[in-house]
């Protein structure tokens, strides 16, 4: 949906740049307001999509818009015209290299004390004041054909010449900038980041909708009680993090930014994910560095042979210690449970609503096939068969799961049958953002039984020791178990789905797993629950990076 939105805000700006530039050309009388509008509504929404100077900015759109506002404007004033069209066009069309000079000596950043010297040259003001110089240019012009006079295009015109200038002065100072220094950074923010002393920081790259990976995670590491910093290797998650935690965060998308952040107090970096540009932070060997994942899971991701670059990896318990080992990867494991499940609720629910409730948390697609463990190809029998026994649903996708355009019509067929069902019996299910906004834990608590995937949810919903099924997307049969080590203590859902009916027997009657369920939590997630769990974590975690 996101791709979808960026595609018709793109369509929506250029199709009314390339329409105004149109009107603008045309004879008549009306038509000269018809291309200003236009034009108008192609800044402003340039404007909406992307505020900051940067890559996304959509240059042509634009740069066709402040040619078809010159084009008017020349009717009355064309020198004018012709100085602020020019000038405004010529700051468009250097933008690329404007951003890089905007960069240099620049990381943006949030909860972090910076003072600078340069704050008029960022890549905010930098961009919202040539989105201004056009604004000024829409109006003068207005002005213009309103009064037949030339005098506000003057104005135009200036103002256009002092943003060339100021950008032109600000990309020289970036210039003599670098001169002086290859690497220099952003000296503000390297003496903010000295003035905190971070004992550690934690390292996050990943794609939009990932910054739940970093999320589970920073309760307990603002427990630790030393100064650290968060470095995000995208813009794009700066503000979701801004709203959820107080540390100091850094956007640092290159690599000679990061290592200017590793300042003399950091002697550590945890991670809470396998991204590919972990290895730029790995490479330093005077730091520690600690794994600990967002899951804990039988995916094969959960015993990839790149997790030995880490010096520590954080795990639940000793069955993910013995999958590693099974797969040929000895590493210094540091078994802390799932502190994230300390408030799950074990044993049977306390009901607070007339029927029992089904949680279905399918896993995403994944990147390639052999990372597929996804079960919505199955997921509407599996929701009505619960729905054919009166159950309540709660359909919690993974955050990922749109990405994947198959995924997301399926995801789309699921909750329209639930909205369906909801509005014609009255049955309180959740789906949506009423199911994702919460808590993966207040999910499990408010549920009676599970069906979920090979992932990381069945592992958690373990915790409450109530009974759940797990798909078996592979059609393994009788070995899933040895592959799926969870499964041990799970009804499995077949391929087919052609066994639902006698799983759900089992979870809502028969439960005949229930005492090896309890083995394979144990196995799973330690003997170690509740805050116990939590103030284990904070002890083995302070204990690898304080050394």
């Amino acid at each position: 949906m996101n791709l979808l939105r960026k595609l018709l805000s793109r369509t929506a700006t250029t199709g009314l740049a390339a329409a105004a530039l149109a009107a603008a050309l045309l004879p008549w009388d009306w038509s000269a307001w018809a291309a200003w509008a236009c034009a108008t509504a192609a800044l402003a929404l340039a404007w909406r999509a992307h505020p900051e100077l940067g890559p996304d900015r959509d240059r042509f759109a634009r740069g066709a818009a402040i040619a078809a506002v010159g084009v008017l404007a020349a009717q009355q004033g064309p020198v004018p015209a012709a100085i602020a069209a020019g000038a405004l066009l010529v700051v468009v069309g250097f933008e690329p290299l404007l951003a890089v000079a905007v960069a240099t000596g620049h990381m943006t950043t949030a909860n972090l004390a910076v003072q600078r010297d340069r704050a008029w040259f960022t890549p905010r003001v930098t961009g919202e004041a040539i989105t201004a110089g056009g604004g000024v240019f829409a109006l003068a012009a207005a002005g213009s054909l309103i009064t037949g006079s030339a005098g506000p295009l003057w104005i135009a015109a200036a103002a256009a010449i002092a943003t060339a200038g100021t950008a032109a002065a600000g990309a020289a100072g970036a210039l003599l900038h670098r001169r002086r220094s290859a690497h220099a950074g952003d000296g503000a923010v390297i003496a903010a980041l000295e003035a905190l002393e971070p004992a550690f920081i934690v390292h996050f790259s990943g794609p939009p909708g990932s910054v739940y990976q970093l999320d589970m995670w920073l309760p307990y590491l603002d427990r630790l009680g030393d100064p650290y910093a968060i470095v995000a290797r995208e813009k794009a998650h700066l503000e979701e993090l801004r709203g959820r935690t107080e540390a100091p965060i850094i956007v640092a998308p290159s690599m000679s930014e990061l290592e200017r952040l590793l300042v003399p107090s950091v002697k550590a970096a945890f991670y809470v994910n396998g991204s590919a540009l972990n290895t730029h932070l790995v490479r330093f060997g005077h730091l520690k560095h600690l794994q600990l994942f967002h899951g804990e899971s039988d995916k094969a991701s959960s015993f990839n042979k790149v997790t030995s670059i880490y010096d520590a990896v954080f795990v639940a318990g000793q069955a993910a210690v013995d999958r590693y080992r099974a797969h040929g990867l000895d590493l210094d494991f540091r078994k802390v449970g799932r502190p994230q499940l300390a408030a799950v609720a074990t044993g049977p629910r306390t009901a607070s609503g007339p029927r029992p409730v089904l949680l279905y948390a399918p896993t995403w697609t994944g990147l390639t096939s052999e990372f597929d463990y996804s079960s919505l190809a199955i997921g509407k029998r599996i929701v009505e068969e619960a729905l054919r026994r009166d159950l309540a649903v709660i359909m919690r996708a993974h955050p990922y799961t749109r990405f994947n355009l198959a995924a997301a019509r399926r995801l789309d067929e699921i909750e329209r049958l639930l909205a369906d069902d909801a509005e014609r019996t009255g049955r309180a299910h959740l789906w949506g953002t009423q199911a994702t906004g919460p808590s993966l834990v207040d999910c499990v608590n408010a549920a009676d039984i599970a069906v979920c995937d090979v992932s990381g949810v069945a592992t958690d919903w373990i915790a409450s020791d109530r009974p759940f099924a797990v798909t078996d997307m592979a059609g393994l049969g009788e070995r899933f178990p040895d592959e799926a080590w969870i499964a041990k203590g799970a009804y499995r859902v077949d391929r087919d789905a052609a066994n639902l009916a006698a799983v759900f027997d089992e979870l809502l009657h028969t439960d005949s797993k229930a005492a090896q369920r309890k083995e394979t939590r144990e196995y799973f997630l330690g003997a170690t629950t509740g805050d116990a769990a939590v103030e284990h974590f904070i002890a083995e975690a302070r204990r690898a990076y304080r050394g």
